[in-house]
C-alpha cells in the first residue's frame, strides 16, 4: 500500500527539489543535508528525517546524497515523473508570464492552453519555450477539457471579481487542482470532491515579510 505523505512533508520535498534544480549539479556529484539546509532553510536534521521517512536511503556517510538518484526519488514522490498538463485561466500579463516560466519544462509541466474573454487575445497564440500555446475564449473551456482529459490542473490569474465563479466552473468541469494567483481568498464549492485548491496570494506573502522586517527593528 502506498504511504500517504502529509502536505507539510510534500512542501519541504518541493523545496529540496527546487534546490537541486537551482544548483544544477552534475548527476554523479553528491549533496549533503547541510547544503540543502543552506539553500532551503530546512534544518539538516529535518532533511535527514524526511528522507528516512520517505524511504530515501541513497546517502553515503561524509559524502551525502547522489544528485541523480535523489532527483529521481524526489520526482517520483512529487509525481513529477508523470508530468502535468495545465490550463491558465486569464491571459493577461501575469497569465502569460506564468505560462512562460522557464523552469516549467524541467518540472515536466506543460501549459496546454490559455483562456480569456478579451476579443484581442482570442484565437491568438503565445510562444512558450519553442512551442506555441493557443488562447481561447473561456466559453471554449468545457469543450477543450472534454477533448483533453489529461488536463486536470488550472492556474487562475483572472480579476478577483470573477475568480470565485471561475473556480466553481472549473470544479464542475472536472478540474482536480487549482492554484489561485488572484488577490482574493477563494473557496471550493460544498459539493467538490477530491479537488485541491491552493490560494497563492502574492500580497499575503509580501505582508508577512514586511511585518517580520519591522518587528525586528
Amino acid at each position: 500500500m502506498k504511504k500517504k505523505v502529509s502536505l507539510r512533508v510534500i512542501a519541504r520535498v518541493s523545496f529540496y527539489y527546487e534546490a537541486l534544480l537551482k544548483l544544477n549539479l552534475p548527476n554523479d556529484s553528491y549533496i549533503s543535508s547541510k547544503k540543502l539546509e543552506e539553500i532551503t532553510g530546512v534544518s539538516c536534521n529535518q532533511v535527514r528525517q524526511d528522507f528516512y521517512y520517505l524511504g530515501i536511503s541513497i546517502g553515503k556517510q561524509k559524502k551525502g546524497y547522489q544528485v541523480e538518484k535523489l532527483f529521481k526519488a524526489l520526482r517520483k514522490i512529487l509525481s513529477i515523473d508523470k508530468g502535468a498538463d495545465v490550463v491558465v485561466i486569464g491571459a493577461g500579463r501575469l497569465g502569460r508570464a506564468l505560462s512562460d516560466y522557464k523552469l516549467f519544462k524541467v518540472r515536466n509541466i506543460n501549459v496546454s492552453a490559455l483562456f480569456d474573454v478579451k476579443a484581442e487575445l482570442i484565437n491568438t497564440t503565445i510562444e512558450l519555450r519553442g512551442k506555441k500555446a493557443p488562447i481561447f475564449h473561456i466559453e471554449k473551456l468545457k469543450d477543450f477539457l472534454a477533448e483533453n482529459p489529461t488536463v486536470r490542473i488550472a492556474l487562475l490569474t483572472v480579476p478577483e471579481t470573477c475568480a470565485q465563479d471561475i473556480v466553481d466552473q472549473l470544479v464542475e468541469l472536472g478540474i482536480k487542482g487549482i492554484v489561485n494567483f488572484t488577490p482574493k481568498i477563494l473557496k471550493l464549492p460544498i459539493n467538490a470532491k477530491n479537488v485541491q485548491l491552493v490560494n497563492d496570494c502574492i500580497g499575503a506573502s509580501l505582508y508577512k515579510i514586511v511585518y517580520q522586517i519591522y518587528q525586528r527593528k
